[in-house]
């Protein structure tokens, strides 16, 4: 009985845990910053002790033994990567690979963890205003720290191209901080939004502002268009708000907070990025104009005998490239690379930065450099718990014929969006914990709140367990 006593006890203490690891995220990024050695140890420990929460601590059902098959064959998957590369790898280097397969299980864990932790927390606490609250702290301090940056000079640059502006304050990337806020303010909204009166709400609009001006000073697309399509949406779940007798002011805040976004933007970092974008894009399109023989004194068209090289996609693949920053380098570097590689490689991955010479590069656009360091069967197995959890959030809205789409639910899903989207096209995501934690943390919240929503409004019986 004792022991029992015991284990409910280190249970509990571990959920009371990670519920504060979510508070704890930004000084953990500042530490990095810095160069503490702190979050590495503390993030790696976490990981663990949220596995053995898992393997140890939780009920039996049918989703642990799923749960526990799933990490041991990413357990024996990691190992054989990193066998395979050792012996067909030339350059290999132990400590990168370790370290970038510590970073990928690490965000693949906490989706595992936190579906049992909230799953745990479900019937016991109000465990959805909980999270809100947590994570919208999280991003104030975030915030706060970027304004501190910005009045004291001391933020990092997020480019190294000195035409453009912009830093990540003091973070280590103004990739991962652009998603960490773009996601985080999903939350925000959230949190803001959803209120018992009009007064407990309004005193947390100085802060959604703050993080609008960081996402401004960081000078990404990734942070701008997080801030923009969240405002958006913001506005809709207030209109419903206010079409169902649920408040009115939001309909006014919101879009005011768009509007002031909107012409503030040729004033800060970001309008200054955008401006070099789009030059760089024109002068590329008038020298291809340029040197088209269609427009030279002896050109013609192809029906009066003239040769024309095709031009037509030229323009929107350099446009294209300018947008994803020359990552395309990248991808045909990585692709080659994968061509060549044996077999093995093309299952099991090509490990960190692939076959490279020098030095390794990612492609940083997450969902290709899953498939080129971690092959087809690593992409497959990584990728399983998103796709499961999304699937299964799909089935919930089939079944619950629509009627989950709440206004707080049409803002979880598009943080969620973002941050598969931010993954897909900027990367920094599903191998970065940093901000990969965070899109771990909302796809399980996701999941969770269509589930309790679908409870809400069908009769139907349904269990995950």
């Amino acid at each position: 009985m004792q022991a029992i006593s015991d284990n409910n006890k280190l249970k509990k203490g571990l959920e009371v845990y990670f519920l504060l690891y979510i508070l704890l995220q930004p000084f953990l990024d500042i530490t990095a910053f810095v160069n503490l050695p702190v979050s590495e140890p503390v993030r790696v420990l976490s990981m663990m002790a949220g596995v053995f929460y898992v393997v140890f601590l939780t009920a039996p059902s049918k989703g642990k033994k799923i749960a526990l098959l799933y990490i041991g064959a990413a357990a024996a998957f990691f190992a054989l990567n990193l066998i395979n590369n050792y012996i067909f790898k030339d350059p290999f280097s132990l400590v990168a690979e370790i370290t970038y397969l510590t970073k990928t299980a690490y965000v693949v864990m906490m989706i595992v963890i936190y579906y049992f932790v909230i799953e745990a927390l479900y019937s016991r606490i109000k465990w959805k205003a909980l999270i809100r609250q947590l994570v919208f702290w999280a991003i104030s301090v975030v915030s706060i720290v970027m304004v501190v940056a910005s009045i004291t000079d001391t933020g990092k640059r997020s480019y190294g191209y000195l035409a453009k502006e912009g830093h990540s304050g003091w973070f280590f990337s103004g990739n991962e901080i652009s998603i960490i806020i773009g996601m985080g303010f999903g939350f925000m909204l959230l949190a803001y939004m959803v209120r018992d009166g009009e007064k407990e709400s309004l005193w947390k609009l100085p802060l959604v502002g703050l993080t609008i001006y960081a996402a401004l000073t960081v000078g990404t697309k990734v942070a701008l268009g997080s801030i923009l399509a969240l405002l958006a949406v913001g506005i809709l779940a207030a209109l419903i708000q206010w079409w169902k007798k649920k408040g009115w002011h939001n309909v006014v805040v919101l879009p005011v907070l768009l509007l002031l976004t909107v012409m503030a933007i040729p004033y800060t970092a970001i309008g200054n990025n955008l401006d070099l974008t789009i030059s760089q894009i024109e002068e590329e399109q008038e020298a291809q104009q340029d040197n088209d023989p269609a427009n030279s004194p002896g050109g013609g068209s192809a029906e009066e005998g003239g040769e024309t090289a095709d031009n037509s996609t030229g323009g929107t693949s350099q446009s294209v490239e300018q947008l994803l920053s020359s990552r395309g380098d990248f991808f045909d570097a990585q692709l080659v690379d994968y061509k060549e590689a044996v077999i093995t490689q093309k299952l099991l991955g090509m490990g960190y930065g692939g076959n490279y010479e020098g030095d390794p590069k990612l492609v940083e656009m997450d969902f290709f450099d899953w498939f080129f360091n971690f092959g087809i069967i690593g992409f497959i197995l990584l990728s399983a718990p998103i796709w499961f959890l999304l699937g299964r959030t799909v089935v919930l809205i089939v079944k619950a014929k629509g009627k989950v789409f709440t206004p707080y639910f049409l803002l979880t899903g598009t943080a969620v969006g973002l941050g598969l989207g931010a993954a897909f096209t900027a990367g920094h995501v599903l191998s970065s914990p940093a901000s990969g934690f965070y899109l771990a943390l909302a796809v399980v919240y996701l999941n969770f709140e269509t589930y309790q929503l679908y409870r809400q409004n069908s009769r139907e019986s349904y269990h995950f367990r």
